[in-house]
C-alpha cells in the first residue's frame, strides 16, 4: 500500500478529528471543507455564495498545498442544508472550474458541524 500522506496548507487551523487532506500516491482526498477562515470564524453567515467561496478557497489551499492546482480535481461533492441554495453554489463552482469541470454530486443534508454553515465540499484530486 502507498503511504498516506496528510496535507495541512500552511494558515489552516488545525484539527486533530481529521487532516485536511491525505494524499495517497498521486491521489489527494480533500476532507469537507467548510467556511471557515484561518482564525476559525464562519464566512458569510446566512450567505451561501460568500460560503460557497471560501469553501472552495479551503479546498483550493489544500490542493495547492502538495503542487496542485483545482484543474487536477476530478470529483467534488457537496453538501448544501438548504437546495433552495443550489443556485449560489452552482454560480461559485462555475467560476471555480470554467472549463473541464470535475464529476459532481450534490446532496442536501440535515446539518453541518455548525449550525450557521449553509455548504460544505469535499474532493478527489489526481496529482498527474
Amino acid at each position: 500500500m502507498a503511504e498516506r500522506k496528510p496535507i495541512i496548507p500552511p494558515g489552516m487551523p488545525p484539527n486533530p478529528a481529521l487532516s485536511p487532506g491525505i494524499q495517497v500516491g498521486d491521489t489527494l482526498y480533500v476532507s469537507g471543507q467548510i467556511a471557515v477562515d484561518a482564525s476559525g470564524n464562519v464566512v458569510g453567515e446566512n450567505d451561501c455564495e460568500a460560503q460557497t467561496r471560501q469553501v472552495m478557497a479551503n479546498v483550493q489551499a489544500v490542493v495547492k498545498a502538495v503542487g496542485g492546482s483545482m484543474n487536477n480535481v476530478v470529483k467534488i461533492t457537496c453538501f448544501l442544508t438548504d437546495m433552495a441554495n443550489y443556485p449560489a453554489y452552482s454560480k461559485v463552482g462555475a467560476e471555480t472550474f470554467p472549463s473541464n469541470p470535475p464529476a459532481s454530486s450534490t446532496v442536501m443534508v440535515a446539518g453541518l458541524v455548525r449550525p450557521e454553515l449553509l455548504v460544505g465540499v469535499e474532493a478527489i484530486v489526481l496529482l498527474l
